[in-house]
């Protein structure tokens, strides 16, 4: 019950226990003993029940006692001084049938209507001798079937109200658990946004690494050739200048589509003559050479696996040049097996410890996404070589 009802309910109760008590005075005033006695027992009635609503008897089996108690005190006080005590039974039998479930509260139930029942006949009766009589129960019949059919409607109204307030309650909790759920949910659907903003925000700090990282490497290098040469071979300066220009554009396109992930990866993607391009860009008469070994195959290969193989070629020239300052490359893209087999080796200074940046780490994620895996091996003035092993 809820607590801004419990208060009205208690005051109710008493009230209810001072009428019925002082109805018991007045109906044995002319009794000392009788007023004594009855008086006493309703007491002991009153403080049972007081004991038993608000939870002193902590087992079931003490909570049925005490019911059982009250039920047979009460109705032989009924039989006795009649009166209001009528309503106490009826208090009884709606405590049974509203908070009390299972086998027991079904004898309890039954002990009540019981004496309900009993009290109405005994009193029709002036004599137990009468219940043995024919005319009797032809006279009272009626009325006896009255108040049982009474009782048992009552009893009704009490079962479906305990099943209505029972429903009522699921349906509470199950919006409590809804509403848990949605909170539960909305604060998944919140970090699942921010995921995917930082997920957004990585792909595209790893797209300008990869693409405008390493035409900012190779238009450095045309810049450097251009220097050295502007002066004794004019016209290689112009095709350089031109070569850069076209370097520069292809930046910009790449720099706008992994802004707006526009990149076609699609059908017209050919990895080797992309791959070619690329080192285009970045190999010149006496400075860097590559050589390049490709298997026609992977060109029949899915264009997420062909993006996957170019970054990698991509960042392997990029960081070989920028760390590596070296100026020979071997690149070979193999297929067998299910299987295809891409190494990148080049001639740079090396290095005794690897420390992997976003290049290093971006190839790793990359690969280990579709479930392959990278190997880097190197050594000081050895070089550094790259391989890496993709299903498909």
């Amino acid at each position: 019950m809820e607590n801004k009802y419990l208060k009205y309910y208690f005051y109710l109760g008493r009230l209810m226990y001072i009428f019925i008590f002082i109805d018991i005075l007045h109906r044995t005033k002319y009794t000392d003993i009788s007023s004594i006695l009855f008086a006493s027992i309703f007491i002991a009635i009153a403080v049972n029940d007081h004991l038993r609503i608000y939870g002193f008897y902590k087992c079931k089996n003490g909570n049925y006692i005490s019911l059982f108690f009250s039920a047979v005190t009460g109705g032989l006080i009924a039989y006795f001084v009649y009166g209001y005590i009528d309503i106490h039974m009826f208090m009884i039998l709606y405590e049974i049938v509203l908070f009390n479930k299972g086998k027991s509260a079904k004898i309890l139930f039954t002990i009540d209507i019981l004496m309900i029942m009993s009290v109405v006949i005994l009193r029709q009766a002036s004599s137990f001798k009468m219940l043995y009589d024919i005319s009797f129960w032809k006279e009272n019949l009626f009325d006896i079937l009255m108040c049982l059919t009474f009782v048992v409607s009552y009893s009704f109204v009490i079962y479906a109200y305990k099943v209505l307030y029972r429903e009522k309650s699921k349906v509470e909790e199950l919006n409590n658990e809804l509403q848990e759920s949605y909170k539960i949910l909305k604060e998944q659907s919140e970090e699942i946004e921010k995921l995917t903003v930082e997920k957004e925000r990585n792909r595209v700090a790893q797209e300008i690494h990869d693409y405008l990282g390493h035409s900012l490497v190779a238009l450095n290098m045309n810049l450097d050739v251009v220097e050295n040469i502007i002066e004794r071979d004019p016209k290689k300066v112009k095709d350089i200048i031109a070569k850069s220009k076209n370097l520069a554009k292809d930046s910009m396109n790449s720099l706008r589509c992994a802004v707006y992930a526009l990149r076609d990866e699609g059908e017209h993607f050919v990895l080797k003559e992309s791959i070619e391009k690329l080192i285009g860009n970045v190999e010149h008469e006496d400075d860097i050479s590559v050589e390049f070994q490709f298997n026609e195959d992977v060109e029949n290969l899915a264009p997420g696996y062909k993006n996957i193989i170019y970054r990698t070629i991509q960042e392997g020239l990029t960081n070989g040049i920028v760390h590596g300052k070296a100026d020979k490359f071997k690149i070979n893209v193999d297929i067998k097996s299910n299987r295809v087999y891409l190494t990148i080796e080049d001639n740079g200074i090396g290095c005794e410890n690897i420390v992997k940046g976003n290049g290093l780490n971006g190839i790793e994620d990359r690969i280990n996404s579709i479930g392959g895996n990278t190997r880097y091996s190197t050594k000081i003035d050895n070089g550094f070589k790259i391989e890496a092993r993709i299903p498909y």
